[in-house]
């Protein structure tokens, strides 16, 4: 669940990162939807990133934008192929946003015999662009999987609790089975 709400999170900003950043103006969405545009037209830019890197004014841009989604998932997700998962994650998430956008833009395109095709490219280019964040969000995620170890106590070697009346346990009872004393305060 984290995974997916930290994706969302790092969809959003993100969006607003590269609309600014590239400076993208408001398209005609409908009325209610004009209120987040920012985010329809922020999700159709990073889907559509490996064609927009290659224009040297949008370059950095695009860069910024990726590197903050991973910076966003890669804390909230454990180092490894859980990282790969909250990807996959921002991939889903922008495809049906950037989908959502090119609905409202163009209504006419669920009436076209392309369709199929255009939506299987769609989601399998999201997918793959988000891989993008890889490299900023499996650093991020192993930086904050050490501090977590370092901040938990060691595990200790050996657990043994001894009563009064003589009683000796290998574990941390609260309560002596021998004698019925208390033998701690949690």
């Amino acid at each position: 669940m984290r995974n997916i709400l930290s994706s969302f999170f790092a969809v959003i900003v993100s969006s607003y990162a590269i609309v600014y950043l590239l400076g993208l103006t408001q398209p005609l969405y409908p009325e209610p939807f004009s209120m987040i545009w920012i985010l329809l037209e922020g999700s159709s830019a990073l889907q559509t990133t490996f064609s927009l890197i290659f224009n040297p004014s949008y370059t950095l841009g695009c860069i910024i934008s990726w590197i903050i989604i991973g910076l966003i998932i890669g804390p909230f997700s454990k180092a490894g192929w859980n990282t790969v998962r909250s990807t996959m994650w921002v991939g889903l998430i922008i495809a049906i946003i950037s989908l959502a956008s090119m609905l409202l833009l163009h209504p006419a395109f669920w009436g076209l015999s392309s369709r199929n095709v255009e939506l299987l490219y769609q989601f399998a280019s999201s997918m793959v662009t988000a891989l993008l964040s890889l490299p900023s969000a499996l650093p991020a995620g192993i930086l904050v999987n050490r501090l977590g170890k370092q901040s938990e106590r060691p595990i200790p070697t050996k657990i043994e609790t001894k009563c009064e009346c003589g009683a000796v346990f290998r574990s941390k009872p609260m309560i002596c089975s021998e004698c019925g004393r208390r033998l701690s305060e949690n």
